[in-house]
């Protein structure tokens, strides 16, 4: 009885200890519930002021990382408490009253390894650490990219080795290895992370991906058509679809190309890649809905260069029916300079390539006078008009 005794004392204190840190940490998930994360960090700090649990040191990465106001290269945080209104999209990088905090995440988690060899949080916690930091700071950060990659999944693989990763460490094990071109690395890791979640889309998405950038983009076809099922924002779900077009198209099957283009164009309309892939396929094969996306791409930014140049890629052989199209918008734009300018700017280009320079003249005398107003005499487009010229004489 006597060693049995001696024992339960001995246990008691780290029970107590144990049961406290619990409704410790139980307490500063609520605040972060309600969007208390200064005060969250201030229960967990005013616990373990020293850094010394493993538990509590884990819980206040959480915080700072993933809660801050402001980040000093990742050393330095600062955190505020939110009203149930507020979003901590409204504040970050913005000037205000905050409390900062000094709290080197990697250097307090390598201390503790060194105590704790055997704790999994430990190395998951110093990977998911070095993982935003590249992500926050990319290349403009303490180390380089190529360090944090190596950090991150030596100290992940050290995690591994000791308990199960969860599918978000399968999954940025993944990633690094994708940005890093290793893509059967890649591959392997987000089909770990798919099979423990298979609901998480950007898993699905970027194991289709990886299929594609290896070279084989028909193993990642079921991963993409999951991923568009799963994505519940109209953006991502309309990028998936048109990934999935691009592995229809890498397959030869133009007929489910064009059907996923146009499921990705009714999901996110009016996304500048969708139309522009769109319009040139209708141009090429006559189809009847060309005059409605040609009308939607142009009106996503008449005033940028950019549109211009790229209707006349897709019209290089078709001249008459672009300039048709530009000679029917210039009503539309008299007042507005910017986009009257451009109108006569590339309507000059395409006549010179019909070889009708009379008309190419006039387009870039009205695209100069328009201009006037708009860009300072020095600017680049003059010279460029000034070239147009010359060829139209």
């Amino acid at each position: 009885m006597k060693p049995a005794l001696a024992l339960l004392l001995i246990l008691a204190p780290f029970v107590a200890f144990s049961q406290n840190n619990s409704e410790i940490l139980k307490k500063s998930d609520q605040l972060v519930i309600e969007k208390k994360y200064e005060s969250a960090f201030q229960v967990l700090d005013k616990a373990d002021p020293k850094n010394n649990d493993p538990d509590i040191v884990v819980a206040k990465e959480n915080i700072v990382l993933g809660y801050f106001v402001t980040s000093i290269m990742h050393q330095m945080f600062a955190l505020k408490d939110l009203k149930p209104n507020e979003n901590l999209e409204d504040f970050r990088g913005k000037q205000g009253s905050y409390s900062m905090h000094v709290y080197p995440v990697d250097s307090m988690i390598n201390r503790l390894i060194k105590l704790h060899p055997d704790n999994y949080k430990l190395y998951f916690g110093l990977g998911n650490y070095y993982y935003e930091a590249f992500l926050h700071y990319n290349a403009n950060w303490l180390k380089t990219p190529e360090q944090l990659f190596e950090l991150i999944e030596n100290n992940y693989k050290k995690g591994i080795a000791i308990h199960q990763g969860d599918y978000m460490i399968y999954y940025q094990l993944g990633y690094i290895n994708e940005l890093q071109k290793k893509y059967q690395q890649a591959i392997d890791y987000f089909k770990q992370s798919v099979s423990i979640n298979d609901k998480y889309a950007t898993a699905h998405y970027n194991l289709a991906l990886a299929y594609i950038y290896a070279g084989n983009p028909a193993d990642g076809l079921k991963d993409a058509l999951i991923s568009i099922d799963e994505y519940s924002d109209k953006s991502y779900k309309g990028d998936a679809a048109r990934m999935t077009a691009d592995i229809y198209d890498a397959m030869k099957d133009t007929k489910n190309r064009v059907a996923y283009l146009e499921m990705s164009d009714k999901i996110d309309p009016d996304n500048y890649y969708t139309l522009k892939l769109l319009l040139d396929i209708y141009v090429k094969s006559v189809d009847p809905k060309e005059k409605n996306v040609l009308g939607r791409f142009y009106l996503l930014d008449p005033g940028n260069p950019t549109i211009y140049n790229d209707l006349n890629n897709v019209y290089s052989d078709k001249q008459p029916e672009l300039i048709t199209f530009y000679e029917g918008k210039l009503p539309d734009y008299q007042k507005n300079n910017k986009v009257y300018g451009n109108l006569n700017f590339y309507l000059a280009q395409a006549y010179i390539n019909i070889q009708n320079k009379p008309k190419a003249r006039e387009c870039v005398q009205n695209a100069r006078q328009a201009f006037a107003t708009v860009f300072p005499k020095d600017s680049e487009v003059f010279k460029s008009l000034d070239q147009l010229a010359d060829k139209s004489k």
